[in-house]
This record gives C-alpha cells, structure tokens and sequence, in this order.
C-alpha cells in the first residue's frame, strides 16, 4: 500500500506543478523540495492529513447550495397532499441537522429558480417541484419562512439564493432593460422586506457564453443591475449580505491561462470592479476545477478583495463517478488549501468556502460528510460586515448561570441592537457560548466556540465534565457580525455552584 501511495502522490504533484509555469523557478523548486521530503519520510501525506488535528478559523464561510431545481437536494419530491408537505418539512429539518453536525454555518437555499419561486409571491409563480403543478402553492407551510427559522434554531444562517438573469428553457433576459432590473429588484425587495433572509445570493447575473460583441456595454449593464439590487437590499436592511457566484476564473493572469473560458470575457462578469465599487459583500466564485485551474484563481480572487469577502465554491459534485470521479484527497487539498490561504498573506480576504451541492454531503460521496466533520472541527462565525458598521454591541446583561444536576441553565436580559446605518437599525441581536476545560478561555480561540447565533434570552446545556474546572463565557453578536466582549463564569469541579 505504500508504494502505491507513493506513485499516487507523485502523479498527484505532477498534476500539481502543471500551474506553476509562470511561477519563478526558486519558488517552484522549494515547493518541490518540501514535496519530495514530505513523500520521503514514509508517511502518506493524505493520511497525514486524514489524522492531523483540524486547526479552525474562528470566522469563515462554512457554505452549501441547496438546491430546489429539479428536486436534486430538497425536496426530494412534490407534495400534493398536508402529509407528502409534512414529509417535505421532515425532510428539510434532517438535512439541517446533518449539516449542522457537519459545521456548516450558511445555508445557500434556492429561492428563486426560473422566474418561479418557493415562497408565496406576488409577482411569480409557486415552483412546480414543491407542489407538483406550477402555481399550486403549498397549504400547510411557507417553504422560505420555514426553511429560515428552522436554520436558525440551528444556529445557521440561511441566505435566499435567487437566479437573477436566466429564465425558463435555458433562456436569458437582458439587464440593458431596465423593466429587467426593476423586476428583479422588486423580487429582491420582496424576499427582504417579508423574511428574516441572512443574505441574497445571486446566480446567473450575466449574459449567455455565446453572446458577441459590445463587451464593455454588456459588463456595464450586468454590473448597473448588481448596483440596483445592492442598493434595494441596503435601503431595506443594510445587514443582509449580498453575495454573488460568478465563473471560477476571472481572466488570464500572468501566472495561468483561463483557457478562454473565464467571468471576464466570457459571460461579461466584471466581478472584481464588483468589489471594487462596494456593490457586493461577498464573492462565492464557482471554481469547480482543480490544479492549475484551482489554485492560482484562488490566489488571484483573494488578492483582489478590497476588503470585501472572497469564498471559493468547491465542487463536491466532482467527486461523483458520472462526474469527474475525484478522490476525496482533492477537495480535501481544495479546502485546506483555502484555509490555510486565509490564514496566511490574505487572512481578512478569503474567507472559506461554498461547497456545490447539499445532496453530496447527504449521500457522503466519497466520505465528503465524514471528512466535513474531521476538518470542521470547532464551529465557526461567518466574517463580520464591518465596512456596515464595526460597533461592538453591549455584552448580555442581567446574566445568570445555573448548575442543576447535569445541566446549565443560563439565562439574560434581551439587549438592544446598536449596530446601526442611518434609521435602520439591525432587529436583534443572537448569541454565542464559549466554554474551555481546566484552560483559560479565550473568545479568540475557535476550540473554544460551543454554540452559535443562538436566540436569546435563555439555553440550557449539558455539563461537559464532573472532575475538571469549566470555563463558560456568553457574548451577545448583531447581524453584521461584530461581536461584543464575553461576560464568564466559572465551574469548579465536584462542587455545586450556584448562580452569582
């Protein structure tokens, strides 16, 4: 097994090293020197990284695509009576626990497909896979509402996922239209007026590849609709991010070749003059490729951030053998790669990463959801939005902790969100409980998250151990993310504490 191991991993760096032609020739030498050292100490690297403890950020992306369309994730089938909804809700709620389990902490839930939506709309119709007819809407239940509160009692966020610019049949409309845009926006505004969305993630704000000619007019016009619906999310709740996903690569660079298909040229994508201009939060690029069509446009989105969120869109579909038959080991490579990226020359950029799609994990292709939990192994804080706002909200008042038998009991007053642009203050403010065994906690220290984005004013949790100090500590977060300083209490071993 070892020296198949060792041809594997050497095919493996050679597909590696494919990219790095434009790379100066020291660079490329160093890497192939600690490869080589790697391989030869007689250690597997992928078994290394199967075993090594996953070192977290404290804040990244941890995102899936759960698709609508077609009933590939959810539902997995339409409902035409109150029991096939019922199963339709029971299904949602297991695939959110997986998912939680697996650390996921942003759900991608497809909102608007093909001008046809899963919420009941006033201005398109009801989706066909929910209910299987179009228009039919669902009577039991509000797919979107229900959808959103159930990731929030889970602690996740849930961003409304809507296809801006492609209708039915594969078809596409023209943002140089301006009732195109204005439409669009009134969708946008619909969703965010009427739900608690986290965020509106865009798919398909571009033209068809096809399309030639008037290149620049055509970019300007997909980036003035960008411009117009950021703005209609701003007006109404300047919290919610606004993230697109546009092609993996952006150009050319000098270090690799798009190969001529990139979100420049392409399909008129002008995605990083996006960030540029402030009209877009965050970046979910779909760079469903590996090698040298991977690695050097992971580098170059995150160098070219603006201070803005950059996540790179993994494709764990590949992994599936009517698809390009990966081995766990790339996306594996794929999302360490990105995590230690974040940490290092670009760490306030790129910020973790979007994985396509939801059914994979479900039907842990390839291991994907076993390795999900080894790699996710401490929860994690999306980025905060700080060019909204940077003000700490207050810590939780009025906190009381509780030792009954086995379980803690804390409770605390509702604070009042500050975080605020203009009139529009964010609605409530969630919380996080950290907690440390026999060490110090340190908020800053991802190990030591234990639960996320919880409402308040109350949780009760399990006590983790009978014969070591804990260390608890409670913090109250706004909606853009910023995160106010810990209240902490102590539990000292085999001695019942009461509150202070």
């Amino acid at each position: 097994m070892r020296g198949a191991y060792f041809f594997e991993r050497i095919s493996s760096y050679t597909r590696f090293f494919s990219y790095l032609r434009g790379v100066k020739r020291f660079v490329a030498l160093k890497l192939l020197f600690l490869s080589l050292l790697i391989v030869t100490h007689g250690v597997p690297l992928h078994a290394q990284e199967a075993w090594k403890p996953a070192v977290t950020p404290k804040r990244e992306y941890r995102a899936v695509w759960l698709t609508t369309i077609k009933n590939l994730d959810w539902p997995s089938a339409a409902a035409t009576t109150a029991a096939g909804e019922q199963r339709q809700r029971a299904e949602l709620c297991a695939m959110l626990d997986t998912l939680k389990a697996v650390g996921i902490n942003t759900v991608l839930l497809q909102t608007r497909l093909r001008s046809d939506v899963i919420y009941p709309s006033l201005r398109e119709p009801f989706t066909a896979f929910l209910t299987g007819k179009e228009g039919n809407q669902t009577t039991t239940y509000d797919p979107l509402r229900f959808a959103i509160d159930e990731c929030h009692k889970r602690g996740m966020l849930c961003h409304a996922w809507m296809v801006a610019l492609q209708v039915k049949d594969n078809k596409y409309v023209d943002p140089a239209e301006p009732a195109v845009v204005s439409h669009l926006c009134d969708m946008v505004r619909e969703v965010v007026r009427g739900y608690d969305v986290d965020g509106i993630h865009l798919d398909y704000l571009r033209y068809p590849e096809k399309t030639k000619g008037q290149d620049q007019w055509r970019r300007d016009n997909v980036t003035a609709c960008l411009r117009a619906v950021y703005r209609t999310v701003k007006a109404e709740k300047p919290w919610v991010c606004v993230s697109t996903a546009p092609l993996g690569k952006y150009r050319s660079t000098a270090r690799a070749s798009s190969q001529g298909w990139n979100a420049y040229y392409t399909v008129f994508q002008e995605a990083q003059e996006w960030m540029h201009e402030g009209i877009c939060d965050a970046l979910f690029p779909m760079m469903y490729y590996d090698g040298g069509n991977f690695y050097p446009f992971v580098d170059d989105w995150a160098a070219h951030t603006y201070g803005r969120h950059f996540a790179a869109g993994l494709g764990i579909y590949q992994l599936a053998s009517n698809e390009l038959n990966w081995s766990l080991h790339t996306i594996r490579s794929q999302m360490n790669y990105v995590r230690d990226f974040g940490n290092g020359t670009y760490a306030n950029s790129a910020c973790g990463y979007a994985l396509f799609r939801a059914g994979f994990i479900m039907n842990n292709t390839k291991g994907i959801r076993d390795e999900l939990h080894h790699l996710n192994g401490s929860p994690a804080l999306v980025p905060a939005l700080t060019w909204h706002s940077s003000s700490r909200p207050d810590s939780p008042s009025a906190v009381s902790f509780t030792l009954a038998g086995d379980s803690i009991h804390i409770s605390w007053a509702a604070n009042k969100p500050i975080s605020q642009q203009g009139n529009k203050a964010s609605s409530e403010l969630r919380y996080n409980l950290y907690c440390a065994v026999s060490n110090p906690l340190d908020i800053d220290d991802a190990s030591c998250l234990y639960l996320i984005y919880q409402s308040g004013p109350m949780l009760t949790v399990p006590r983790l151990t009978r014969t070591q100090d804990v260390t608890y500590a409670l913090t109250a977060i706004d909606r853009y993310g910023n995160e106010s300083r810990p209240v902490v209490w102590h539990l000292k071993a085999k001695k019942p504490i009461t509150a202070p």
